[in-house]
């Protein structure tokens, strides 16, 4: 009878922690609801994409954006899956954010405990919630992937023997890469650990296998990937955009700012209850000296100075670029957690921990206005043809054009684009170009072409402030202003002049200025 009593303890807290991990998925994901909230402009891009994927296009030579492939075919198999819709975005997003939930917990269960596990978890999921800014972003998805990195780190220094764990290992570098090569940084420094342990242990055989499994790992997904746009004849298009041009990016600084202050920035609280817990591992340094898990703290110390430098090296400033410090905001809050428990509460009553956690995320589900943003999602889905939400530009484009007819949205919008069920008429999405590369100058090129040859029907002018206005009298407000671009594409004049030309303004919508071809009526 006791047996079964525990074992049901044992099944009900399960129940419990799977059903506060699903509560804390939607709380955070409610920012990224089909149902109730519009693509942010990195949204657009991949939602896009994915949907010329689906359609039988190929990234680099039928649309351009510079990013490594994988956040393309993820948009287009989750788009497959949601039937066009971005719900089926939003489904993969809770898999991945559930599954990471839930392996953090079990990771930092194990290192010390479940009071300590809750913490940190709680801890970097408000980080997330911070950093998140409408979801489908490339540093999104790989947080599962680190979690399980440095899970299987732990399992390695008790069995270093496993060839699958290794190969996974370095499976897990190569995905994290094909997302954003700065992810990868995480599971690179838990590979130069575990190689460094097996060294400097001098277990030569280990080494050996352990190098030759990871290595085998890495170049898979690299080896696949590269084939495949090799055979399509893009191979340097593809290096060209996620990789060179990338590089001339980051070189180009648009602030004065530290990312380490920024980081905090974004991060708030979280960030200082991580920095406590980074602090306090050194304080236990001669406790961990001793641990079975020393290489762990070893990576976990490099890492965290390694995620911080690589996170926005050009100094963009934007939020989600941070997301890759939240698997150490985790492990340090829980370290934190765990060390002032051990030393004010030694006796703590978990099971009310757990309960007073699950009444939190209960009332901030219920009384934070997330309950009731699904709730309007559903009925929207229901009781509507559109079946999530559409902004008013997107609305008036599918509304005043004919299936098949392109649309341009001004100052790169393809959300836009995704919306209302329009193409844009050129490959390079991207325009104005205003990185000094000579990819940007052969982009830039390359839309004039396109808009010459494929010439929109509609053109909209979205209003950026620091992208040159459509209007003549608003480029000279902007000019005034000093938010006209010092070094604009060198053909800006020309694709400037040629819309003029030939485009009239039909009307203004919301703020937005909607140009239509001269010649052309509404359907």
């Amino acid at each position: 009878m006791l047996k079964n009593n525990s074992s049901w303890q044992v099944l009900n807290r399960k129940i419990t922690l799977s059903i506060l991990a699903a509560l804390a998925t939607l709380i955070v994901l409610t920012q990224s609801n089909p149902g109730t909230v519009l693509p942010n402009r990195d949204y657009g891009f991949y939602s896009y994409i994915g949907l010329q994927v689906l359609r039988g296009n190929i990234p680099y030579k039928d649309v351009w954006e510079s990013k490594p492939p994988a956040i393309f075919y993820l948009n287009a198999a989750a788009l497959s899956l949601g039937r066009g819709y971005r719900w089926g975005i939003w489904l993969v997003e809770f898999a991945f954010l559930f599954a990471s939930i839930l392996v953090s917990y079990s990771l930092f269960k194990k290192l010390w405990g479940t009071t300590p596990a809750l913490f940190g978890a709680a801890t970097w999921l408000l980080g997330m919630n911070l950093t998140l800014q409408g979801g489908n972003y490339t540093e999104e998805y790989p947080l599962l992937f680190h979690f399980l990195s440095f899970t299987l780190l732990l399992y390695l220094i008790e069995n270093p023997k496993q060839r699958l764990v290794n190969l996974i290992i370095g499976l897990l570098f190569s995905i994290s890469f094909l997302f954003r090569p700065n992810n990868a940084v995480v599971e690179a420094v838990v590979i130069l650990v575990l190689g460094a342990t097996l060294l400097w242990q001098r277990q030569w055989k280990d080494l050996f296998n352990t190098v030759l499994w990871v290595t085998l790992g890495i170049v898979i997904p690299l080896a696949i990937t590269s084939a495949y746009f090799a055979y399509q004849g893009l191979f340097q298009d593809m290096l060209n955009a996620s990789i060179i041009y990338n590089l001339t990016y980051s070189a180009t600084d648009q602030s004065a700012s530290s990312p380490l202050l920024v980081g905090f920035k974004f991060l708030n609280i979280t960030a200082w209850i991580g920095l406590v817990g980074y602090l306090l591992m050194f304080t236990k340094i001669n406790e961990i000296r001793k641990s079975a898990y020393l290489p762990f703290f070893i990576a976990l110390a490099v890492d965290v100075p390694a995620v911080v430098a690589f996170s926005d090296p050009a100094k963009r400033n934007y939020g989600h670029y941070f997301m890759n410090w939240l698997p150490f905001i985790g492990v340090l809050a829980a370290l934190a957690f765990h060390s002032i428990r051990e030393k004010l509460f030694p006796k703590f009553n978990e099971t009310l921990f757990i309960s007073l956690f699950f009444a939190i995320a209960i009332g901030v589900f219920v009384f934070n206005g997330n309950a009731s943003t699904y709730v309007k999602a559903i009925d929207h889905f229901f009781t509507t043809s559109d079946r999530e939400a559409r902004s008013p530009i997107s609305i008036y484009v599918d509304n005043h054009t004919n299936p098949g007819e392109y649309v341009l949205f001004w100052a790169t919008h393809p959300g836009e684009n995704f919306m209302s069920h329009r193409d844009a008429p050129m490959t390079a999405l991207f325009y104005p170009n205003m990185v000094k590369s000579d990819i940007s100058d052969r982009l830039n090129d390359q839309f004039l072409t396109e808009l010459q040859t494929k010439t929109p029907v509609l053109i909209v002018d979205m209003g950026r402030l620091t992208i040159p206005s459509l209007d003549p009298i608003r480029r000279e407000e902007q000019k005034a202003m000093g938010v006209y671009p010092a070094n604009p594409p060198h053909n800006l004049d020309e694709v400037l002049a040629f819309i003029e030309k030939n485009y009239y303004l039909e009307a203004e919508v919301k703020g937005r200025s909607i140009y239509r071809l001269s010649g052309t009526q509404e359907p």
